[in-house]
């Protein structure tokens, strides 16, 4: 089980959050307009598809660890317990400036990493289409009477974004059952002792948010266009690794650490220092051997049985990314946690 580590600070773990929604906005994004490049007006479809599920996975996950918590399925819980970082970031504005009611939640957000993202992306259509798409259908999963309309957006422009989501008073109470394994499992990274452990428990669920993002979005890529999505799953992957690998560099730059082996997983653009499980195996500047033993994200393709689908992901965004933060560095994924008996990732990386 991964643990928290014991030196960490919350200044350091929002850093962490701000990045990793960057990141995984950048994947969308670029996963996305390689969809519609390739397959056109069918390929926004196939986008808009993976938006939904995205929203009905992340929907059905919430109310699982929800009602295992023993909250009521409704509109205040649903935000007042959201799963994903770029809450926990506003969360002191908008218990201030929101209202939240069982049928009737309302407030305002000011800072969205993942706008950021979209933004120099010059990305706003399909920024504006994932707010849409994904937040009404993770209303519905949450609770079939569950709706949101966000008609301010920053997306379109505007320089906030107002979200209100709304349940007829009348509702009726859903009948859950007994709260399911998954539920029990999901509900532990809710509850925290302290505000380090909030925050480091909001990354974390964040970093497993991040792999069912990868795992709805290809889905229906490969079930609508079979191997030709399989082709533009890995297309986009590799111009989203060697994105990854420009933007690590230029920070580590910036930051006046040394570009090299121990900086790239070190300071990664994801949270390997605070939640990932790693054994630096072998670390020189020509050579560098990591075993993941365990991620959220891997986590999360566990789960739901996807480790074909989160295969490609390793071995088409990885090496691109190391070649592009360290130019003539060759890497490459060696196995899957889950997969033939394999029981770590294993990321082998060698300088020129």
């Amino acid at each position: 089980m991964i643990a928290m580590p014991n030196d960490v600070t919350k200044d350091e773990l929002i850093v962490a959050m701000r990045r990793l929604l960057k990141t995984s906005a950048r994947m969308y994004m670029f996963l996305a307009r390689e969809t519609i490049a390739r397959f056109g007006r069918e390929g926004e479809m196939t986008v808009r598809y993976g938006l939904r599920a995205f929203g009905f996975w992340r929907g059905r996950e919430m109310r699982e660890a929800h009602h295992a918590m023993g909250l009521p399925i409704d509109m205040r819980s649903l935000n007042l317990c959201w799963d994903n970082a770029s809450i926990y970031l506003v969360k002191d504005a908008m218990a201030t400036e929101g209202k939240f009611e069982p049928f009737d939640t309302r407030y305002d957000v000011r800072y969205c990493a993942a706008s950021e993202a979209w933004k120099e992306g010059d990305f706003h259509q399909w920024g504006h289409a994932y707010c849409d798409e994904f937040h009404q259908a993770c209303a519905a999963a949450y609770h079939p009477d569950g709706h949101v309309v966000i008609p301010i957006n920053m997306m379109k422009g505007d320089d906030h974004c107002r979200f209100e989501w709304v349940m007829p008073p009348g509702a009726a109470s859903l009948d859950l059952g007994a709260p399911s394994p998954l539920g029990k499992k999901l509900a532990q990274d809710y509850d925290a002792a302290s505000e380090v452990e909030g925050a480091w428990k909001s990354l974390k669920r964040t970093t497993r948010l991040m792999g069912g993002r990868f795992y709805t979005i290809a889905k229906p890529l490969l079930e609508r266009h079979g191997e030709a999505g399989r082709a533009v799953l890995r297309d986009g992957l590799v111009k989203w690794g060697e994105e990854r690998g420009r933007i690590l560099r230029r920070e580590h730059e910036e930051a006046g650490l040394p570009v090299g082996f121990q900086s790239f997983i070190r300071q990664h653009d994801l949270p390997a220092r605070y939640v990932w499980r790693v054994r630096e195996i072998e670390m020189s500047p020509a050579r560098a051997v990591l075993e993941i033993e365990e991620t959220p994200h891997e986590e999360a393709w566990d789960d739901y049985q996807a480790g074909d689908i989160a295969q490609l992901w390793h071995e088409a965004a990885y090496p691109p990314m190391v070649a592009t933060y360290l130019p003539g560095a060759s890497a490459r994924w060696l196995s899957l946690r889950g997969r033939a008996g394999a029981k770590a990732s294993r990321l082998e990386m060698t300088a020129q």
